[in-house]
């Protein structure tokens, strides 16, 4: 069968094409007519038998080691648990083999949990879909769609590592046991920034067992909101009240969470199911972005804004002094008359529609500018019950950072740390605090972990941890409901420990571990801990129990209502930290951006998440600097990377293959520099360098591109290998953008994306 070429029709005289597949599109280059010719850029054109197709299938077949492994081959717990799961613990004759059942279970998420009704094939979870059930329910995301893989990853953690090398289960009972018989040990417990009522509840018993334990929380990009909201308070928007959203560089829609949003895409659309005249829902909302990368939010926004990241904070001062608010003296006067006169309508849009709107801050901005979109959205009106934005007190205790955490390993004040934060400290902690000294002061170091990244080879321990789809838990959505977590299958390996299973050990007389089902038939240590705490926020009924497991959340029990004011003092020095944290002035301003496949670099080694294009730069299984055209052509490069981008293979060098080329630039923020590769982005603020994190993990001492941290081992896939470390760059107080950067071209270098 032939191909069929499509000719798009000509562009008339004086019309101007508004949207482009590339730059060389854009510029209309030789090179790219000729890709555009060709479905697939490499051996498309001879595979023109059945016997190519077949070969090539079967090449692609050699790759699918975690389709393999999902089939079930080789896995010996491959089956769902026998006991204690809803809705059936035993077979009843009206399954029937190969037709799916489904249950209720969730993803711990740092900005709350994820409601899901979990597909599964005789004890094989192969698929999740949003629990329509739940209040909370808020869709699923690439992240969350991607976890069923994680779960059957060939490069997942399988055992117990001693110091980076192969070791027993047995020898770490061994530590918890003794860990568990000293008391006055001076033990360190990093959590991520889920909210588990049950660990919370365990947390106070490990704190009255051992008098000198410290607590922390850790999540790499984990913004500064606790400092605007107060501790133990969150803040969550209502998009079927708000009319007017404004977003203050909060990619809201996609990685910047701050609670459901299916309400905002109803409130879109004519036939959705918020668009009637009600009071309170007044047809179509209206959206204003201020942000300085294009993103998914900005890409929907009615009204879009490009800025430099410095300047959102002068934008929200400017809209709040507007509005009545005085701001502390600290940033400086805001006078940019084209973006005066672009903000004069959104002002005055606010105050037609003050109690009906939102303007959201992103979570990792500096704390001053989320004070700032807190007094500006208390001057609406639009906090409190039945608006908007609520302030909601999650009650949780005040937990240490990563500073704190690196301050007391120091000093000796924690001798011996666990972890269990999901993110990679050793990895993705700010350069500044230099937490690998720190670390190796600790006397014993525990880390639970799905993969073996930097922090797993440098800890005294490393124990694979079980996957939430393998373990009992709970967790809390970003309103706070009280949500379960429920195991779909048994640990695929005998050594997975789940997080609950630890700390039941170590509050246990002997210390000793048990995971799994339990001995002799009886319920995990962890299905026992989840009911205690259900018994003391409902009932111990088995029929409320029952209901709690079919619906996946107990009824009535969100976050109470809290308040969050920031006072003058407070504002001041907010201000004051965030014109400091900026960095030097002058040069160019660089984001440390979330990265839509790698997160933070926790997904590193998911084919599925590398293998899907950015849904911004259509990037896979890499990052790169990504610069505005202007600032290209301002540094000399931009003629270069049409070039080269849009090149046909003949251009490829280094022996690096049919691959297309891009130049590599230096980057140095904060006295590092950066060697990475650079891709035109359109949308973007001039004299801004936007990169993603969490690439550049894995490397040996003979990498050639010098992208990441050495002998941090790999984990098995190409995806580790991949990308640039973008975070020797970050400091503590630059954790989201930096000024003062330097960019100069890397010679002839070239890289192949």
């Amino acid at each position: 069968m032939s191909k069929r070429i499509w000719h798009h029709p000509e562009v008339p005289a004086g019309d101007t094409t508004v949207s482009w597949r590339s730059v060389g599109q854009l510029e209309d280059t030789a090179e790219f007519r000729t890709w555009l010719d060709r479905e697939f850029p490499q051996g498309a054109a001879q595979m023109e038998s059945e016997e190519d197709f077949e070969t090539s299938r079967r090449t692609f077949l050699k790759l699918m080691g975690a389709s393999t492994a999902l089939a079930g081959f080789g896995l010996a717990a491959c089956r769902r648990p026998e006991n204690y799961i809803v809705p059936y613990a035993k077979a009843p004759e009206w399954v029937i083999p190969g037709k799916a059942t489904y249950y209720a279970s969730s993803m711990p998420a740092a900005t709350g949990a994820i409601p899901l009704v979990v597909t599964s094939f005789e004890g094989r979870p192969t698929k999740v879909a949003p629990n329509t059930l739940h209040p909370d329910v808020r869709g699923t995301d690439a992240f969350a769609q991607a976890s069923v893989l994680d779960l059957y990853s060939p490069s997942r953690s399988r055992q117990v590592l001693r110091n980076g090398q192969a070791s027993s289960r047995a020898d770490f009972e061994k530590v918890v046991t003794q860990l568990a018989g000293n008391a006055s040990a001076k033990v360190g417990f990093v959590f991520g920034s889920d909210d588990s009522p049950t660990r919370t509840r365990l947390a106070a018993d490990l704190a009255k067992k051992f008098g000198s334990a410290k607590f922390y929380s850790y999540e790499a990009l984990e913004g500064e909101s606790a400092k605007a909201l107060g501790a133990g308070n969150r803040l969550v928007v209502d998009y079927t009240k708000a009319d007017r959203v404004v977003t203050l560089d909060s990619d809201v829609l996609c990685l910047d969470s701050h609670g459901p949003t299916a309400a905002y895409f109803n409130r879109r659309k004519p036939e959705g199911a918020d668009y009637s005249k009600k009071a309170d829902e007044k047809g179509m909302n209206r959206l204003y972005a201020i942000e300085t990368s294009f993103s998914m939010t900005g890409g929907m926004a009615d009204h879009r804004l490009r800025v430099a990241p410095s300047q959102v904070i002068k934008i929200a001062a400017y809209i709040a002094s507007a509005l009545g608010v005085t701001v502390p003296a600290g940033v400086e006067t805001f006078s940019d008359a084209k973006q005066i006169s672009w903000l004069e309508p959104l002002i005055a849009d606010l105050k037609a529609n003050a109690g009906k709107s939102a303007v959201i801050a992103g979570s990792r901005l500096p704390a001053a500018v989320q004070m700032i979109a807190l007094a500006i959205n208390q001057s609406l009106g639009n906090l409190g019950a039945g608006k908007p934005l609520q302030v909601l007190s999650t009650g949780a205790a005040p937990l240490g950072d990563i500073a704190a955490l690196t301050a007391d390993l120091n000093s000796g004040a924690v001798e011996t740390l666990i972890l269990f934060t999901p993110s990679n400290p050793v990895y993705d902690a700010p350069s500044d605090l230099k937490f690998l000294e720190a670390f190796s002061k600790a006397k014993t170091s525990i880390h639970f972990g799905l993969r073996t990244d930097a922090t797993a080879q440098v800890a005294s321990w490393h124990v694979p941890v079980n996957h939430y789809l393998e373990s009992w838990s709970d967790a809390r959505t970003s309103s706070g409901v009280h949500t379960i977590v429920q195991p779909m299958i048994l640990p695929l390996y005998s050594d997975c420990v789940s997080e609950l299973e630890f700390y039941v050990a170590l509050l246990a007389d002997g210390g000793k571990l048990v995971t799994g089902e339990g001995e002799k038939g009886a319920a995990s240590p962890a299905y026992a801990e989840v009911r205690k705490t259900f018994t003391a926020l409902a009932n111990d009924s088995e029929e409320a129990w029952k209901k709690f497991l079919h619906d996946g959340y107990l009824a009535g029990s969100a976050y109470k209502a809290g308040t969050a004011t920031a006072d003058s003092a407070a504002f001041s020095a907010a201000i004051s930290a965030a014109v400091r944290g900026a960095g030097e002035a002058g040069g160019l301003e660089v984001i440390f951006a979330t990265d839509g496949s790698v997160y933070d670099g926790r997904w590193i080694d998911n084919g599925w998440l590398q293998e899907a294009p950015d849904p911004i730069s259509k990037l896979t299984w890499d990052n790169a600097a990504l610069i505005a055209p202007k600032t290209a052509k301002d540094l000399g490069i931009y003629d270069e990377i049409i070039a080269l981008q849009t090149a046909h293979a003949s251009v490829s060098v280094d022996g690096e293959g049919e691959h297309r080329k891009s130049p590599l630039i230096k980057v140095t923020v904060n006295g590092v520099t950066l060697e990475i590769p650079v891709l035109v982005a359109f949308g973007q603020a001039e004299n801004t360098v936007v990169i993603p994190l969490g690439y550049g993990q894995g490397f040996d001492k003979n990498d050639k591109y010098d992208r990441g941290p050495k002998n941090t081992g790999t984990v098995g896939l190409v995806g580790v290998n991949s990308g640039f470390n973008a975070y020797p760059l970050r400091t503590a107080a630059t954790a989201y953008f930096a000024t003062g950067a330097k960019v100069d071209k890397s010679g002839d270098k070239r890289y192949p994306l």
